[in-house]
């Protein structure tokens, strides 16, 4: 995932998709806050390791370690700019 503009459309759709479904009434409010959370902490995590690794930053292995210790800040301006 090295392209920032396809980094950019997996990061944003599904939080889209998330913001739709609520709006048609799809979702009720706690189910909204459980996907959010996983959204925030699974996925996201999971993109932005890959995004790192396949930029040779970090390896795959270290993918989940990003969860804590504020990573991805750490990593910030080659997640979103470089």
């Amino acid at each position: 995932m090295r392209n920032i503009y396809f980094y950019y459309l997996a990061i944003l759709s599904p939080l889209a998709m998330l913001l739709y479904l609520m709006k048609m009434n799809y979702l009720n409010s706690w189910l909204f806050m459980i996907l959010i959370f996983a959204y925030s902490l699974i996925y996201r995590t999971y993109i932005d390791g890959l995004r790192l690794s396949s930029k040779g930053i970090i390896d795959k292995a270290d993918i989940w370690k990003m969860v804590y210790n504020g990573r991805r800040f750490q990593y910030f301006k080659e997640l979103y700019f470089k």
